[in-house]
């Protein structure tokens, strides 16, 4: 109870409900924004960090402007509990739970749509999403979107239905033939008929009464109105009536046998709503966390927490960013202490800083991150007690000294490991010895309880224990004493002044009393407050260095982009050049494969030694024109070493070759040498010829050496094409046939040209369906006749025909 009590009052000092507010603010759905306004920390470390994960993964859907909104979800918690007893739902009721299964199902789209390595806590949700859509279409078939039930909903229904219609049209068609008569329209108020107690009637004279026969219903407040149903309709009038029954138990009977439906399935509409709720609540946590800056801290495994550029979140959720100060605190663990006490003037600066560690701690166990910078380590304390009073407060002040101590023995006496310790002046509102001394007395004893304190207090005594006594640090404020205004940045290490006779001299009082009340201060006193200052003046030294040290990395930091961005540019150029370069070549290429395409298709038309003769020197011609000439070695050239009857290979046909006759200057470049390649004799000039190791062997000793020392392919393979002369010999026309025919004729094909020495021949099969092409080459994959196959260049056919090597 009566840690319940210090919870209850830490709230309330640490304004925990404020940010509630602001959190609840950003939730889509009513649901979530209650539960935001109601949330609890956690009391696990496992716990918190799993919330802290879902928050971070849902700011990266915020940021990315993702969607996973609950807009829409309704507020059904208190049907769904009607609904697992077995109670009958109303027709509003049952379309809240289709809206309901509606987002759920918009939900676990989203979720389903994130990676799985990348949203791992997100994901987890997806199973307690549950769409049931044979439920979501039988409410939607029967129910329309205000609730009413549909016309659809059952054939009794829509029968009924328009027999209540059809009886409506023919009542108020006798009423209109009495208000149109000539002479019992005389005894109408008005020409109008009106409905009293779910009855049509007319407004009749009272005094012409006989003249309309029926049922009075009503009478208007000065009697002389009667309202009368007239005899004519009653009877349609009763009958209309009993359809309405009729109807509202038709309406009664599909409700109850939709509740029964859904009843069915009431744990798995609990767990999507409670779900959609949690989710909403965590884009909210997120959503929040983008207003103010926050970031995802590491929890440490012990209670040191380090805090980056910290600031109050409610203080930049009504401000700005910009506006707040931002602070570095750190605290707890073997290498801090566990007491901070923080002392200099009283000028706000110090309870801001309490209530900003105190809020983190808080926001940490709910799964708010805290607004730091990224790196930022937290702590998980499953205690924070705040004794926290000053005018700011909203509901009391708990400045006097019985409050406060009340407050700090209920602290003091359930202090230990894993809580967090606040306390906002200490000792004050006594006598200064006493409050000092009894300060002092409570601090030593938090400390030896292992917990975590920042205590701010104004008594220099509390400043000697950092000296004196270890996991005691020192910390302060800035104040800067020309301008007497505070700068709101901590500096650990360094014990702060009050600063009260400096701000008494700077606002004009006699430096005979300063001098006056300088002196009267305690020899010690006196010491350490030139020690502070001493230290203040090192930090000011400090602090100008870094000022100027950061000023030197912005330097270096724009030099280092400009350089970058100049390096940028350089390869940039480099690749527009190179870019260009390639287009250059590509057209090139282009204009050569044009060439070379026409060339043999002309050889293709009419094979001839004296066109191939012809096609190499115009090869050779282009090659010069385009500037694609032999490197150039730095020592004079060196003639080719090459021999009659020597293997070469022809560079620019790319054809290997026997040389058959050498001219007898093999330095002059310009005469040519005669070469056999296959069933063609070439004169080539002596400088496109590269010799080759061995010589060429018959026909079927190179099939049976490439066969020793080569596994067959049985692909379709595509490399560079070797030149090939298509003639009435070499090529065979498969087009048209059907598989089994095609087959056939390739094998008779194919027989002849190895019984002929052919070296390479050329089957075309078109394109068609693929039928054939795919026989085709699965009969070559398993042939012994077909060293390896590929299909056909563009200027060849392309996939229309398949070159074959033979063996």
């Amino acid at each position: 109870m009566v840690i319940d009590d210090i919870a209850r009052r830490t709230s309330r000092s640490l304004e925990w409900e404020r940010l509630c507010s602001f959190l609840s603010a950003e939730a889509d759905s009513e649901p979530a924004k209650r539960a935001c306004l109601n949330i609890k920390p956690s009391d696990t470390r496992a716990a918190c960090e799993q919330l802290l994960q879902e928050t971070n993964e849902a700011l990266t859907l915020v940021m990315a402007r993702s969607t996973l909104s609950a807009a829409g979800l309704p507020d059904v918690q208190e049907l769904l509990a009607r609904l697992k007893t077995g109670g009958s739902l109303l027709g509003y009721e049952l379309h809240a739970v289709k809206k309901t299964l509606t987002v759920a199902r918009q939900m676990k789209s989203s979720l389903n749509l994130l990676l799985a390595e990348a949203f791992p806590r997100l994901r987890a949700f997806i199973p307690r999403l549950h769409t049931i859509e044979s439920l979501w279409r039988a409410i939607d078939e029967s129910v329309d979107d205000v609730g009413n039930v549909k016309d659809e909903a059952s054939g009794t229904l829509r029968s009924l239905r328009k027999d209540v219609h059809r009886l409506d049209n023919i009542i108020k068609e006798e009423l209109l033939k009495i208000i149109n008569s000539s002479t019992l329209s005389k005894a109408l108020q008005e020409t109008i008929y009106t409905n009293r107690n779910g009855r049509y009637v007319l407004p009749v004279n009272a005094n012409m009464r006989g003249q309309i026969r029926g049922i009075v219903h009503d009478s208007s407040a000065s009697g002389l109105t009667i309202y009368v149903e007239p005899m004519a309709v009653v009877e349609l009038a009763n009958r209309m009536r009993l359809k309405e029954v009729e109807i509202e138990q038709e309406i009664s009977r599909i409700l109850a046998e939709l509740s029964r439906l859904a009843s069915t399935h009431s744990e798995e509409i609990v767990s999507s709503y409670e779900t959609a709720v949690e989710l909403d609540t965590i884009v909210a946590r997120a959503k929040l966390a983008l207003r103010y800056g926050g970031h995802m801290p590491e929890i440490s495994p012990n209670r040191h927490f380090d805090y980056r550029r910290a600031k109050h979140p409610l203080l930049v959720l009504q401000s700005s960013v910009s506006d707040v100060i931002a602070n570095d605190i750190a605290l707890g663990g073997n290498a801090a202490g566990n007491t901070l006490i923080i002392t200099g003037p009283n000028t706000g600066g110090k309870t801001v800083l309490l209530k900003t560690v105190g809020l983190f701690a808080l926001m940490v166990r709910a799964g708010l991150l805290p607004a730091a910078e990224r790196g930022s380590t937290a702590a998980f304390f499953w205690q924070v007690c705040a004794d926290i009073g000053d005018e700011q407060s909203l509901e009391q002040s708990l400045s006097t000294f019985s409050s406060h101590m009340k407050n700090i023995v209920s602290i003091v006496n359930n202090a230990g490991d894993g809580m967090l310790v606040l306390l906002d002046e200490i000792g004050a509102g006594t006598d200064p010895k006493e409050g000092a001394a009894l300060a002092r007395a409570v601090l030593e004893e938090l400390n030896n309880s292992g917990a975590i304190t920042i205590s701010t207090t104004h008594y220099g005594e509390l400043k000697t224990l950092a000296f004196t006594q270890e996991g005691f640090l020192n910390g302060s404020l800035e104040f800067d004493e020309e301008t007497l205004s505070p700068s709101y940045r901590l500096r650990i290490g360094v014990p702060g002044s009050s600063k009260a006779t400096t701000i008494a001299q700077r606002l004009g009082l006699k430096d005979s009393l300063v001098e006056r009340a300088r002196q009267l201060m305690e020899s010690e006193e006196k010491d350490l407050q030139k020690v502070v200052e001493q230290l203040e003046r090192k930090m000011q030294e400090l602090d100008e260095r870094e000022r100027e040290a950061r000023a030197q990395l912005e330097i270096a930091g724009k030099l280092k982009e400009s350089a970058e961005q100049k390096m940028q540019e350089l390869t940039q150029k480099r690749e527009n050049l190179k870019a260009e370069m390639t287009n250059d070549l590509e057209e090139d290429m282009k204009l050569s494969r044009e060439y070379i395409k026409h060339v043999i298709a002309d050889l293709q038309k009419q094979p001839s030694i004296s066109k191939a003769q012809k096609a190499q020197e115009d090869l050779e011609k282009l090659r010069k024109e385009l500037g694609w000439t032999e490197p150039q070695n730095k020592g004079a050239p060196q003639p080719p070493t090459i021999k009659v009857g020597q293997s070469v290979r022809v560079r620019s046909l790319g054809q290997i070759g026997v040389v058959e006759a050498l001219p007898d200057d093999l330095k002059d470049k310009n005469l040519s040498a005669s070469v056999r390649a296959g069933h063609l004799k070439i004169k080539v000039p002596v400088s496109d010829l590269e010799p080759v190791a061995g010589k060429p062997p018959e026909k079927s000793q190179m099939s049976r050496a490439i066969a020793k020392t080569q596994p067959k392919n049985r692909g379709v393979q595509s490399r560079e094409p070797n030149p090939f002369v298509r003639t009435g010999g070499n090529t065979i026309d498969l087009r048209g046939m059907r598989v089994d025919e095609a087959i056939s004729e390739m094998e008779r094909f194919l027989d002849e040209s190895v019984l002929n020495g052919a070296p390479i021949v050329m089957i075309i099969h078109g394109h068609g369906t693929g039928a054939v092409r795919n026989a085709v080459r699965q009969y070559l994959s398993a042939s012994e006749y077909a060293r390896e196959f590929r299909s056909g260049e563009n200027f060849e056919g392309g996939d229309g025909v398949t070159m074959v090597e033979l063996n």
